[in-house]
């Protein structure tokens, strides 16, 4: 009797048949179909090199020997009708098994691999970063640059007692104006349902017609600005002003005089008089008052304390020289005292 050959794939077959390759494999036939074809699939992988080239179980491999394929991609339903019956085990593999002896053609379709383009866009963006370390280094430095400028800008304008004079006397006028005039809001929608809406404050024009508005803002300037800018430009005692010097440096307003008299104006100003016929017309009230006029008089005085030696210095030199004045820089005023003497 002639040896039987298996062929075909393993989904395809029926119970009976499954029983007698299990029998022909020596292992175990029984329990449900999907049981006997996973039992099967596993002895055949596990044995290949074995039944493989065995012309008695060969065609349940195929065509192809000696696949370099992983072991579990060998098994695939044939037809759409076996998906239904197949095992959660079947693989994804495209071929197909087909009979010993068979010249057919074995299709093999797609297989999951890794796309080239891709993995060479991945390597090319990894090579050639958006922001180089270089780069990097490069940024930090100017920012770090435009800090220090900006630091050094904004120190310089706030470290000079004459801009602490006026900005602190813009803060209480717009103080003094937001206290006094009755806001009204203007609404701009944008006519959505979503109810969106820029809301802009503006002072009604009946506001400026009003003798009170006008009057809260003279007494306010009076001992704010006024006196101050009066005893500024008439009063200094800056080396750079003394009368002994040949070229006298004319300053335009002397910061430490406008701030002692401010300080002086708050003190003795009426207001408490003039509330009784004016009520409210002390809108920022006295404490604040004295508060502010003394934090710029401190600011004054420190700065005349710093740079008094050398301006001092510098009138020295110019009256004992007879040459008209020159500028000295803060750090050269030493040097030319000492080279003097």
């Amino acid at each position: 009797m002639a040896p039987v050959a298996f062929s075909g794939t393993i989904p395809s077959k029926r119970k009976a048949d499954l029983q007698t390759i299990a029998l022909a494999l020596h292992i175990s036939d029984s329990g449900t179909r999907d049981e006997l074809q996973a039992r099967i699939k596993r002895h055949l992988e596990q044995h290949q090199s074995k039944y493989e080239d065995d012309p008695t179980f060969s065609g349940l491999y195929g065509k192809k020997k000696k696949s370099v394929q992983p072991a579990l991609g060998r098994f695939v339903p044939g037809s759409p009708e076996d998906s239904e019956e197949r095992s959660p085990q079947v693989t994804r593999s495209a071929r197909r098994v087909v009979p010993v002896g068979s010249r057919e053609t074995i299709p093999v379709g797609p297989r999951e691999i890794t796309p080239v383009d891709d993995m060479r866009n991945v390597s090319m963006m990894l090579k050639h970063l958006p922001i180089s370390p270089e780069s990097l280094a490069r940024l930090q430095i100017s920012v770090q640059k435009a800090y220090s400028i900006h630091l050094v800008t904004t120190r310089a304008v706030l470290s000079d007692s004459t801009n602490i004079w006026f900005l602190t006397a813009l803060l209480e006028l717009l103080y003094v104006l937001y206290m006094v005039i009755p806001w009204q809001i203007a609404e701009l929608a944008s006519g959505s349902r979503s109810q969106f809406y820029l809301a802009i404050p503006y002072p009604p024009a009946q506001t400026f017609l009003q003798l009170s508005f006008w009057t809260v803002l003279f007494h306010w300037s009076v001992p704010t600005i006024l006196i101050p800018l009066v005893f500024g430009l008439l009063v200094s005692f800056h080396p750079a002003n003394s009368t002994s010097v040949r070229i006298p440096r004319v300053l335009a307003l002397d910061p430490l005089s406008a701030s002692i008299a401010r300080l002086a104006a708050h003190v003795v100003y009426p207001f408490q008089t003039l509330d009784a016929s004016l009520q409210g017309v002390d809108v920022i009230g006295q404490r604040w008052r004295l508060l502010t006029a003394s934090v710029v008089v401190a600011f004054a005085f420190a700065e005349a304390i710093f740079s008094a030696p050398s301006a001092f210095a510098e009138s020295r030199t110019r009256l004992r020289a007879g040459t008209p004045r020159r500028t000295i820089a803060p750090e050269d005023t030493l040097v030319s005292v000492t080279a003097e003497s």
